[in-house]
């Protein structure tokens, strides 16, 4: 039975889980979203989808790829999205692209492990090992879950809350190509290309020396959080706040 998890990460949290899921699964393509592009055609019989949630719903890559995606309809498919704290209508979002299309999201979990998000958040070095190690013992249940076919009720599309959080994202995606606007780099860059090849949109290059960029920024941050030098800045929020990326995951990994 083959098996594929599509995947979408920054700091390696969700790259981490897709890894781990597929792992256990066994025989399962593995394969990143940034990488394969749109309009990319899947016949495999379980396919999942693997993500951290933006502003309460989708990242722009992970919702534009499952609508212009062409997937087997009859597959199982599941989705787990890592998070820091509330998902929004992350699942049902997928569900309601997947129901378009003829299939619909069989089971669906998000995955707290901890918020990257250092615009608005400080991470707090002392409390990952815990933190891990909660989202290991919650991702067992779910891989179990996964193994076992479970089918859930995917809620969370509808009511009062499910617009409010639909109209932040909306608000908030729309601004995210020129977050790049905002970035500074410090004199400490060493130009060691390491942002160019982190960032999932190629949204940065590197030109006569200097690190420039496109303005069509997703906001995923990867650029900031795995810069060695700590260079790339946000305004003046980010310049003495913790980086962060998952301590399995390398640089090499990254598509």
């Amino acid at each position: 039975m083959k098996k594929t998890i599509f995947y979408f990460s920054a700091t390696g949290n969700s790259l981490q889980t897709a890894l781990d899921i597929a792992a256990a699964l066994g025989d399962t393509d593995v394969l990143p979203i940034s990488k394969v592009g749109m309009n990319y055609k899947c016949n495999s019989e379980v396919i999942g989808f693997v993500f951290p949630t933006y502003a309460f719903g989708l990242p722009n890559m992970v919702q534009g790829f499952i609508k212009s995606g062409d997937f087997n309809k009859n597959a199982y498919f599941f989705s787990v999205v890592t998070c820091g704290g509330a998902i929004g209508t992350s699942l049902a979002d997928v569900d309601n692209i997947l129901k378009e299309k003829g299939g619909y999201l069989h089971y669906g979990s998000k995955l707290p492990i901890l918020s990257t998000y250092i615009l608005m958040v400080d991470i707090k070095t002392d409390k990952l090992p815990k933190l891990l190690s909660k989202a290991d013992t919650r991702l067992s249940g779910i891989i179990q879950a996964i193994k076992s076919r479970k089918e859930c009720k995917i809620k969370g599309g509808s009511g009062p809350l499910a617009f409010l959080f639909k109209t932040m994202h909306k608000k908030s995606v729309a601004k995210y190509k020129f977050t790049d606007k905002n970035y500074s780099i410090s004199e400490c860059c060493t130009k060691c290309g390491i942002c160019v090849s982190v960032c999932p949109v190629k949204n940065i290059e590197i030109v006569d020396e200097k690190v420039t960029f496109k303005h069509n920024c997703e906001r995923c941050l990867a650029c900031i959080h795995w810069c060695p030098q700590k260079a790339i800045n946000y305004k003046d929020i980010t310049q003495s706040k913790q980086r962060y990326h998952h301590p399995k995951v390398k640089l090499s990994q990254l598509p």
